[in-house]
């Protein structure tokens, strides 16, 4: 029976679990470390366990998230189920080889999502121990109401009309959707990213993101003031941003406890060219006379 609550921590999957890994069509993600030392989360669907211990996910675009994992081989990873009731599972994995042939790019390129693809396949398998994994959670939809509630309540009051516009208008409105899917990664005690979805996070104005403890509150109370946070958010077109921010404070607004998390950087993590978008990148003056 899946787990409402508190996570547990397994070193392999069990069977439910490992049955979870495999489905095609679900939310898969991947939180890689930055060599900053900040989580940063990657929707990667070709991603599944090929045995209780082991895990392998492939690469069909550019992005940080391949650099990162080669230069820190600790991931977080999340795995969620389209469908109501939602259900999910959470793996600690380390990244020890890459291939560019075999039967698990064979069946990532086989996948629906690319079987009509001739142009671009999943082209890198990228395969990892497990290192702790929990047995099948549920996120119910009352802790989903709950945020709504909560935030239909209290955020008005996070907001500030002369807030820098960090975010575009497509990001603002991914995290503010009410039941787009959104979740968070920080670096756990142990130096492996967490990724646990977030349905009530929103964003007050364009500067900053906030959350409540609606949902796995236990967990989210954890999270030191000051640690990087990626945010990550998506609606049911697979239209997807991830925000890389850091948790400044926690604050009552209308009786409800909100925290609020300040943008240092807006990353569009969607084809065909993933890369920073806020801030922007300077760059140098357009050369118009060459005298000296």
């Amino acid at each position: 029976m899946p787990k409402k609550a508190k996570s547990t921590w397994n070193e392999e999957f069990d069977d439910d679990a490992y049955k979870l890994s495999r489905l095609e069509f679900a939310a898969k993600f991947v939180s890689t470390i930055d060599p900053r030392g900040w989580p940063h989360i990657t929707f990667i669907a070709f991603n599944r366990a090929i045995a209780k211990d082991k895990l392998v996910w492939g690469q069909f675009t550019e992005g940080k998230s391949k650099k990162y994992v080669k230069e820190n081989p600790r991931q977080g990873i999340a795995m969620m189920t389209a469908e109501m009731p939602f259900k999910f599972i959470q793996t600690k994995v380390k990244f020890t080889h890459l291939s560019k042939e075999g039967e698990d790019l064979d069946y990532f390129s086989r996948m629906d999502l690319l079987r009509y693809n001739t142009y671009m396949n999943a082209h890198t398998a990228y395969y990892n121990d497990v290192i702790a994994v929990t047995p099948v959670r549920l996120l119910g939809l009352g802790g989903i109401v709950k945020g709504i509630i909560a935030n239909m309540i209290g955020v008005g009051a996070l907001r500030d009309k002369n807030a820098e516009k960090k975010l575009p208008v497509l990001p603002f409105e991914l995290f503010n959707g009410p039941i787009n899917p959104k979740f968070l990664s920080w670096i756990d005690e142990d130096g492996y990213p967490i990724i646990i979805p977030c349905f009530q996070l929103r964003a007050p104005d364009r500067g900053k993101l906030s959350f409540t403890l609606s949902q796995f509150g236990e967990e989210l109370k954890k999270i030191p003031l000051g640690a990087h946070i990626s945010a990550f958010a998506m609606n049911m077109e697979m239209e997807n941003i991830m925000v890389n921010g850091r948790l400044v404070e926690w604050k009552k607004k209308r009786g409800v406890n909100f925290a609020t998390i300040d943008i240092d950087e807006v990353y569009n993590s969607m084809p065909p060219l993933p890369g920073l978008i806020y801030p922007t990148l300077d760059s140098r003056p357009k050369v118009t006379s060459f005298k000296l």
